[in-house]
């Protein structure tokens, strides 16, 4: 008993001590603006670790007539001696002008149901000066601009050369894929490919290169395995071609299941965003490449049929002294 009595004691000691940490404040850009214009307001919010504390819920409107345009998300500014420090944003708008007060707003938090209270805010809205000397006056039409040749010229010369850059771009792909369909396939290695990419796997893996931090050159080598197992396997150009130029040739081709295709398409572009985005993966994902290059190895190799059409029993006469 005399234990949970000293526990509840220094509970309530330290309450106040949390309430004492909790600083909350509300501040505008500015407090006087134009009809129409755009204000921030600032929600700043000082609280211990561990405890939670909910912004407060604005709606739509403060103050009668001024609306809330939008409200940010809190965000985290500092973390210093276990205090954070958060901050949110509000944009605020008024089309009527006069003098309003934005209402004190309320944090509260979940801890002994308590509550703090920021100060209320003025904000003057003022209107567009208008010059009643002149009277009412028409409302003038747009002026109309002549557009001239060297303002179009840019324009034109831009065009024409994006046009010569389509047309040699697509002569290359041609020329290229004529090059790629008239040249001679490598011819099958005695030893299976399949035998050959497993091997080059087992050699990678026993390199750990991802574990000391070279995460792009082991992508590096375990693309050029299973791109090299394409080519001995299927006669697929895969050492020359890019990506989607794999993938596309599989799907027209019909070599290997969909489902095997997704999974070499991601493994791929993974590998493509390590060599050429400088993309950081996580151990996981290393794993998980380096399974999905067996997986594929494995559910694509050739399938060796050890079974042999069993031959009929040829009839025989057997003789009558064998009998």
């Amino acid at each position: 008993m005399k234990y949970r009595l000293s526990i509840l004691f220094c509970i309530f000691l330290a309450l106040p001590s949390i309430g004492q940490e909790i600083k909350v404040r509300a501040k505008l850009d500015t407090t006087q603006i134009l009809i129409g214009d755009q204000v921030n307001l600032w929600f700043t919010l000082e609280h211990p670790e561990g405890l939670k504390v909910d912004f407060p819920a604005t709606g739509d409107s403060l103050a009668g007539k001024v609306e809330v345009l939008s409200a940010s998300k809190p965000d985290t500014i500092s973390k210093v001696n276990r205090i954070w420090r958060l901050r949110q944003r509000l944009v605020l708008t008024s089309f009527d002008t006069g003098f309003y007060v934005i209402p004190p707003f309320t944090f509260r938090y979940h801890e002994n149901n308590d509550s703090a209270r920021t100060e209320a805010l003025p904000l003057q809205v003022y209107g567009m000066p208008v010059d009643t000397t002149k009277g009412i006056t028409d409302i003038k039409m747009p002026y109309e601009i002549k557009v001239t040749f060297s303002e179009i010229l840019p324009y034109i010369l831009v065009g024409l050369l994006l046009v010569a850059i389509i047309v040699m771009y697509i002569r290359y792909m041609q020329k290229r894929r004529k090059v790629l369909e008239t040249a001679e396939k490598p011819a099958p290695p005695q030893i299976p490919a399949h035998l050959i990419a497993l091997e080059q796997l087992d050699e990678l893996v026993r390199e750990k290169l991802w574990q000391q931090g070279k995460i792009k050159l082991f992508y590096s080598k375990l693309t050029d395995i299973i791109r090299q197992y394409i080519e001995l396997r299927f006669g697929v150009p895969a050492m020359e071609e890019t990506t989607e130029d794999i993938i596309r040739d599989f799907t027209r081709e019909g070599h290997i299941k969909e489902g095997i295709r997704k999974e070499l398409k991601v493994l791929l572009e993974l590998a493509d965003l390590v060599k050429f985005a400088k993309w950081h993966p996580v151990a996981e994902e290393n794993e998980a490449s380096q399974q999905s290059a067996y997986d594929f190895i494995l559910r694509t190799k050739p399938v060796i049929n050890l079974r042999k059409p069993v031959e009929e029993p040829q009839e025989t006469t057997i003789k009558e002294d064998e009998k």
